[in-house]
């Protein structure tokens, strides 16, 4: 195989082999008018697999060349790149030696899978309307043409980059509103001709102006010499450090903040830091310069960079000292570049390079610029109102362009939603420096702040929808906030919402970790802006199956289709994690438990049984019987023999990692249609236990139009995430148990470590239980011994392990232990149950693991109180006899050895013998 070609477990493809399985609407083959595949989408990798991801590509491109339009055409491979999980490999089409822009080929192959998972094609199946190159004037002629329209208004103008391509003349770049500050909408309508739709041969050209200081794309007929339009080529949007962490308005929680702002108000907000710059020049003083960045005046109007003798760039607020937003900018951007650098996206840490940035830059506009085409690429701030160097979110904002050029070079021009990528990277970002939670929907809280705002409509939290019947009416700002907010509400789903800090860090990592992967596999734009937009959804949840199996499609689905992307999907099965469970993506984001699954249910019995009445404890060493109930949440039936249940079992604990703790129980074909709104139940699914009391079981349903994902993928991953992000994934960890009043009730507890070392905490809630119940904890010492522990407290210490008590009511806390690699704690827990509870009454006690910050698992013992006694019989743990609450020898026993069943059969089938006296029918001697 080849380089990072390791393939392991293939995708299950459900019930219906040949299918795609449906993680979006999208999902399938999609051609155009003409006939000719245009776009091939496959995220499950159940389709198209070879022996490898790179013979996968050949084999597609060559064996389906006459549906992609490409026989005979001049297709020549430009770019094979390597990411995580994924072979991206692009071809260029040429005619007669000369490039066709934007005709081209991308496939995308999972590794793992080794299969085909996107195809992406824009070829020109026709390029018989194309002039022959001969045809072509001089390129003197063509720069003269090129560099008439910048005659006025520029000190200079000069072509610095000349492309000769055929070009399919089918739409124009949008004109902005107004004039933008480095041109007029005089100048952008030059040249605006009605696209005839034919094959032009053109010179697309880089012209770069100063006095203003501007790069244009200019593209010229380079047959008749005729200028087809003019664009902007940049890109807008409205040692020891000073900086703003991360800005005023978002520290303070103040929107009156502003340009009026003075500097004793903004002050208060400035923050020491420290970050690398280069070594001191020759004269012994130090630049802001540094691995990624440096400041630079390079842009009207001038303003000298700030130097040091001393590393020290402190300089008050941006109101007092402009020198301030050169320490700004450069902190900010550094620090943003190094995060990304963090990710360790392989493409992206190839392809990235040093940018020079000018923070007082545009004086007379509130437009920041990126512009990509100059060596090295630059970042220009504006000074008007807020400096857009004083606020992060413009900072990340416009670094973000420099980001999706570098991992799609080969684009020919900005996507109509980069804005919408840039704007959430900058909110997730930010959030990390926002520990207060303030105006964290607010892209730009600083720079567009309520007294010099220049746009309402940039925000996280837009509700319009795409499907809306006055879209078409939308601005440009309204439309990009749209996919932004979508892509934030997915970014909450993985962690944004969580009150942790750190979990929300991590919850941004994987976001942005999505966004970098998906940006080299968004295909061309087209006219239809709602298009695009589904486009860069359907990409994102395909990478997410790529890089995660699967693990977010349901969250996504859901966050797409409530912004009007995509209609709810009309076959969604689920299996509750809780009581009240309705099958919302993600599950328990509050105090609502995902581990106490109503719809899985074990029974002792098969003959003669019930299965609808209710769960039982597992009786070890027999054969029991378990139960699945199946939900379907969607508008239309699920049909009949399309999906299947998957059970599993676990040793009782927390911590598990998915696949590799469970053991499968079975699966069963769901034989009967499930209605909307309706519910089958699935089984029995035989199955013998071997642990006492074990109670940890996984069901998952899956078929084509509703796949499972993650959890068919055979990919490690903490199973507490696959049950939360997963509505086909239902887990059941509650241990039911009676116990008389000052009864005694004994467990183990596996306390497992993730795929890779964690830093741990164990969270022991005796909340509910009465106060006079003690719990003891028996546990190995090297988790006490580097922990700190609130309300529990030590009575025994020893070298191997030692002994915790705490009291009913509390909850308690055993922080700062950490766990290796798949390692494997075994604790011990005693409950001496009160003496107050009432009959019958059920009280719980709840063990939460966490990794890292983030549940790892949970487990719940459910005590039902037993205080009448007439109506139990009761066994004696030490000596296996069983009796009644009137046998004499019942009260020679101790509360803690009467352990009370509600049936005979039951107390018998676990190993309990009659007593003698009291209940000879069942004594065997």
């Amino acid at each position: 195989m080849g380089r990072n070609e390791e393939r392991g477990h293939r995708n299950d493809p459900g019930p219906v082999p040949g299918e795609p399985l449906r993680m979006f609407p999208g999902v399938g083959e999609h051609r155009g008018a003409d006939g000719v595949l245009r776009r091939c989408l496959d995220p499950g990798a159940t389709l198209f697999r070879a022996r490898t991801a790179r013979s996968a590509v050949n084999a597609f491109v060559r064996e389906r060349a006459g549906e992609l339009g490409t026989g005979g055409a001049d297709l020549r491979e430009i770019r094979a790149d390597r990411g995580a999980r994924t072979l991206n490999v692009l071809y260029q089409q040429f005619h007669q030696d000369v490039p066709i822009r934007g005709a081209v080929l991308q496939m995308v192959a999972d590794t793992g899978q080794a299969a085909v998972v996107q195809v992406e094609n824009a070829t020109e199946p026709d390029v018989s309307d194309a002039p022959d190159p001969s045809g072509a004037q001089a390129p003197d002629l063509v720069a003269k043409a090129a560099l008439a329209p910048f005659r006025q208004g520029y000190a200079t103008a000069s072509v610095v980059r000349d492309d000769l391509v055929y070009l399919r003349d089918t739409t124009r770049p949008p004109l902005p509103a107004a004039d933008r500050p480095t041109a007029s909408l005089a100048l952008l309508r030059k040249g605006r001709r009605r696209p005839d739709g034919r094959l032009h041969l053109v010179h697309d050209l880089v012209v770069e102006t100063t006095v203003p200081f501007e790069h244009f794309r200019v593209v010229v007929d380079a047959v008749d010499g005729r200028l087809l339009w003019v664009e902007i080529a940049g890109k807008y949007v409205t040692a020891t450090f000073g900086v703003y962490m991360p800005d005023p308005v978002t520290q303070s929680n103040d929107g009156s903040l502003s340009s009026l702002s003075t500097h004793d108000t903004l002050k208060q907000f400035v923050r020491p830091v420290n970050t690398d710059i280069a070594d001191a020049d020759e004269q012994g003083l130090f630049h802001l310069d540094g691995e990624w960045c440096r400041c630079s005046d390079w842009d009207a109007p001038e303003f000298p960079q700030p130097t040091s003798a001393t590393k020290d760039f402190q300089f008050g607020s941006h109101v007092q000292d402009k020198a301030f937003l050169s320490a700004n900018a450069y902190y900010w951007t550094d620090t943003f570049a190094r995060y990304l650098r963090g990710l360790d996206d392989e493409m992206l840490n190839a392809r990235m390079v040093k940018v020079e940035i000018d923070p007082q830059g545009a004086g007379s506009t509130d437009r920041s610029e990126w512009i990509g085409t100059t060596t090295p690429p630059r970042i220009r701030f504006d000074m008007k109102r807020v400096p857009g160097a004083a606020d992060l979110g413009v900072i990340v904002h416009e670094y973000t362009h420099g980001v999706v050029e570098w991992l799609s070079p080969g684009a020919t021009g900005p996507l109509e939603y980069e804005h919408s990528i840039c704007d959430v990277m900058a909110g997730i970002f930010r959030d990390r420096f926002n520990g207060a939670g303030h105006r964290r929907t607010e892209t730009f809280p600083f720079d567009n702040n309520l007294q010099d705002e220049w746009s309402k409509g940039r925000r996280l939290d837009l509700t319009q929808r795409f499907d809306d019947t006055d879209f078409d009416t939308y601005t440009p700002d309204v439309r990009t906030s749209m996919l932004a907010s979508a892509l934030w509400r997915c970014y909450l789903g993985m962690g944004g919402s969580s009150k942790n800090g750190e979990v929300r860090k991590k919850g941004g990592d994987k976001m942005t970790k999505l966004l970098l992967a998906m940006i080299p596999r968004l295909g061309q734009d087209t006219p239809q802006s709602k298009k695009n937009a589904v486009h860069l959804a359907e990409t994102l949840i395909a990478v997410d199956t790529t890089l995660n199996g699967g693990l977010h499609k349901s969250l996504m689905n859901n966050a797409f289709s409530d912004q009007g992307l995509w209609p709810k999907p009309d076959v969604d099965v689920f299996i509750a994690d809780w009581s009240g469970d309705t099958g919302a993506i993600p599950s328990g984001t509050g105090s609502d438990p995902t581990f106490q699954s109503p719809d899985i249910w074990v029974r002792n019995e098969l003959d003669g049984d019930d299965p609808a009445a209710g769960h039982q404890e597992p009786i070890v060493n027999r054969p029991n019987y378990l139960y699945v109930r199946v939900h379907n949440r969607g508008t239309a039936e699920a049909g009949a023999e399309r999906f299947e249940v998957h059970t599993h079992r676990c040793n009782p604990g927390t911590g598990m990692t998915w696949p590799d703790h469970f053991t499968s129980i079975g699966s069963e074909v769901v034989h009967q249609a499930i209605p909307a709104g309706g519910s089958v139940r699935v089984g029995p699914f035989p199955w013998t236990p071997t642990v006492v009391g074990h109670e940890c079981l996984i069901a998952i349903v899956h078929g084509p139009d509703d796949p499972a994902g993650a959890a068919m993928s055979g990919r490690p991953l903490a199973h507490d995430q696959l049950v939360r992000q997963s509505n086909n994934v239902g887990q059941r960890n509650v241990a039911p148990r009676m116990s008389v009043l000052g009864g005694q009730t004994r467990l183990s507890i596996t306390l497992r470590g993730a795929p890779v070392a964690t830093d741990g905490a164990w969270e022991l809630d005796a909340g509910e239980m009465p106060p006079d119940t003690r719990i003891t904890v028996r546990t190995p010492s090297r988790l006490v011994n580097s922990s700190t522990l609130s309300h529990i407290a030590v009575t025994e210490s020893g070298p191997v392990r030692s002994t915790l008590l705490m009291a009913g009511g509390d909850k308690a806390l055993v922080e700062g232990f950490r766990l290796d690699a798949a390692d494997e704690v075994v604790t011990d827990l005693v409950i001496d149950f009160s003496h107050e509870a009432e009959h019958l009454k059920q009280y719980t006690f709840v063990a939460t693991q966490i990794q890292d910050h983030e549940v790892a698992g949970r487990m719940t013992i459910e005590i039902t109180a037993v205080k009448e006694l007439e109506e139990f019989f009761f066994g004696n743990p030490k000596s296996h006899e069983l009796h009644i609450s009137t046998c004499p020898f019942f009260e020679k026993t101790s509360p803690a050895h009467r352990l009370p069943f509600a049936r005979l059969q039951e107390a018998v089938a676990r190993g309990f013998n009659g007593c003698a006296h009291c209940l000879p029918e069942s004594n065997t001697g």
